[in-house]
């Protein structure tokens, strides 16, 4: 990466700390609010304002994520909001759909698992089609090396696509542009990285490891708060802020547990017969992101290690239990415990093709 690439990622990762942050407190205050005060005149009405305030605040952070702090060639300000405000709308629509789906869960059974277990397979199951709708470019199916990858000419710099699907149904996205550029080689390594998770079923394991994540924040948070004793437009609120601060803990946690994953499939990779290191080179400056030199910044932040660190672990062995990309998985599948934390990391603010699939290794 050049310098001026080292110093726009740092100011962006100073910008995804700040949005979350901002969200992080605000979700304290929240809930602060809820266990201090008799807010029991809060109604549904008075909650959708909340919600819309919160979307008007997270729209000035993505604009400067989109526009002031967005790699080379910059986006014009109508091309920035003409994407952007597509992909904000659709955005909000969803999130007003899984506000529903907890409404509903809620008022049945006293609690929000059963709507984060339905959002979450519905976000999966929708997938393709959800970043149609946000990003306006259809996904194809281009024939390669004999079989068959998923293509999308997205115009972020910074998209990698990722698997879609489940199981055997299960297919490698990547930008339709890497076709055009890469050396057949470095992309050989990639979709031999990219066969080596869905032969061992990596997709899978993160998705029911992040499910059951939510599932246990859901039920501890209704637990803690007594939420099944609150009205619907509290139970809501309180539920929304408590998954924040639950989704704040597996920014924290996650990335660690997610790195394994990438080494394992750099080290499949160099097993197959392909060497990877020229691929791990350039992947910094596809994305726009290569770690950071301090280990404590590059475990919390950075679920895809440096190119350095990558080319080490390419010389020990590697053993134990793969959990898969669970760090950056949890971005998306977050829109199902309403939180906004997902769009407002450093590598997502104001990218909207990224809110459904962050750059992954």
């Amino acid at each position: 990466m050049t310098p001026e690439m080292k110093k726009l990622a740092r100011r962006r990762l100073w910008l995804g700390i700040t949005n979350v942050g901002f969200w992080v407190l605000t979700a304290a205050a929240g809930l602060y609010w809820l266990a201090s005060y008799d807010t029991s005149d809060l109604g549904i009405r008075r909650l959708g304002f909340i919600l819309g305030a919160a979307v008007a605040v997270q729209a000035v952070f993505d604009f400067i994520g989109g526009i002031l702090l967005m790699p080379e060639p910059r986006p014009t300000i109508t091309a920035f909001l003409h994407r952007w405000s597509r992909g904000a709308l659709v955005h909000s629509l969803v999130l007003t759909g899984v506000g529903f789906l907890s409404y509903v869960s809620f008022r049945l059974s006293g609690g929000f698992c059963f709507a984060i277990l339905l959002a979450t397979a519905g976000l999966a199951l929708g997938r393709r089609q959800l970043f149609r709708a946000m990003d306006g470019v259809p996904i194809k199916e281009t024939p390669h090396d004999g079989g068959t990858l998923l293509t999308a000419n997205t115009t972020d710099p910074a998209f990698t696509g990722g698997i879609v699907g489940f199981g055997r149904r299960a297919k490698s996205l990547i930008p339709e542009r890497w076709l055009a550029n890469l050396p057949k080689e470095e992309l050989a390594v990639e979709s031999g990285r990219r066969q080596w998770q869905l032969e061992n079923g990596l997709p899978d394991r993160a998705f029911i490891l992040v499910l059951g994540w939510n599932l246990i924040g859901g039920f501890f948070g209704s637990l803690i708060f007594k939420l099944a004793e609150r009205t619907p437009a509290e139970a809501l609120l309180g539920h929304a802020c408590w998954m924040t601060l639950w989704t704040f803990g597996s920014l924290l946690i996650l990335p660690t547990l997610s790195r394994k994953a990438v080494f394992a499939a750099d080290r499949a990779a160099a097993d197959s017969g392909h060497d990877p290191r020229p691929w791990i080179a350039r992947f910094p400056n596809l994305v726009g992101e290569d770690g950071s030199s301090n280990s404590t910044v590059q475990k919390i932040f950075y679920p895809i290690p440096s190119a350095s660190l990558r080319l080490r672990q390419l010389e020990k062995p590697l053993s134990g239990f793969v959990a898969g990309n669970l760090a950056r998985s949890n971005l998306y599948y977050s829109w199902a415990t309403l939180t906004l934390l997902g769009r407002a990391v450093h590598c997502n603010v104001g990218r909207p093709a990224l809110w459904v699939f962050p750059p992954s290794a």
